[in-house]
C-alpha cells in the first residue's frame, strides 16, 4: 500500500471511531489546545502579586464564564456561575495570564472551593466601586484613560492631576488608601496601556464599550 493511501486509511479510521465514541477527537483537540497554551501564554507574576493584593473585592457579573483552564474552550456549567453570581460570593484574583486574545485572571472564594479563570474585562467588578466616596474618582480616572485610549496624552496627565486631588479629599482612611493605591496603580498603566495593568478598583469599568 501507497504511504499516502495508509495515511488516508488511518486518518479515516480514527474519524470514524471518534464519532462512535467522542473521545480521540477530544482528546487530540485537547492536547494541542493545552499545547498552544503552553506556548503562548505567559503568566505575570508583577501582575498577579499587584492585584491580589486587592484581597477578595470581586464578583461575577451576570453572563462571565469561568474557563477551568486560562485561555481554553472547557468551563463550568452556567447553572454553577449563576449560582455563584446569586450568592455574591467575593473572589480574590491570585494569577494573571496573557495571551495573544486577551487577559484572563485566576480567581477563588475565601472557601478555596470556587475557582477557575475569567476575561479581566467582561467576567468580575469590584465591589470597592461602588463605595459614594470613591465614585467622583472613579469617574475622573476613567476620563484619564479614555484620553489614553484616544492618544491625548498631554490631557490626560492634566487629569491625572485632578485624580490625584480627589483621592486626598477621600475622607474615610481605608477608602483614601483605596485610592490612592487606585492613582498609583492608574499611573503605571499610562505607561504601559494594557489590560493586564488595568488598576484593581478600575476591573469592570474599563473599557467603556
Amino acid at each position: 500500500m501507497k504511504k499516502g493511501v495508509k495515511l488516508l486509511t488511518i486518518s479515516a479510521a480514527i474519524a470514524l471511531f471518534s464519532v462512535a465514541t467522542g473521545t480521540i477527537a477530544t482528546s487530540v483537540v485537547d492536547a494541542s489546545t493545552s499545547e498552544e497554551s503552553k506556548q503562548e501564554a505567559k503568566t505575570d507574576e508583577k501582575a498577579s502579586i499587584r492585584i491580589s493584593k486587592a484581597g477578595y473585592v470581586f464578583r461575577l457579573n451576570h453572563d462571565a464564564t469561568i474557563s477551568l483552564k486560562a485561555h481554553q474552550a472547557a468551563h463550568l456549567p452556567k447553572a454553577e456561575v449563576e449560582k455563584l453570581v446569586n450568592d455574591q460570593v467575593l473572589f480574590k484574583v491570585d494569577q494573571v495570564s496573557s495571551l495573544r486574545n486577551g487577559v484572563q485572571v485566576h480567581i477563588v472564594d475565601q472557601t478555596g472551593q470556587a475557582k477557575g479563570w475569567v476575561n479581566i474585562v467582561s467576567d468580575l467588578y469590584n465591589v470597592n466601586a461602588q463605595k459614594k466616596s470613591l465614585k467622583k474618582l472613579i469617574k475622573a480616572e476613567l476620563k484619564v484613560m479614555d484620553y489614553c485610549d484616544i492618544m491625548q496624552m498631554k490631557s490626560a496627565k492634566k487629569q491625572l492631576k485632578k485624580v490625584t486631588k480627589l483621592a486626598d479629599q477621600v475622607k474615610n482612611p481605608k477608602e483614601r488608601a483605596i485610592a490612592k493605591t487606585s492613582v498609583k496603580e492608574l499611573k503605571k498603566w499610562m505607561g504601559q496601556l494594557e489590560y493586564k495593568d488595568i488598576p484593581a478598583l478600575l476591573i469592570g469599568l474599563y473599557p467603556r464599550y
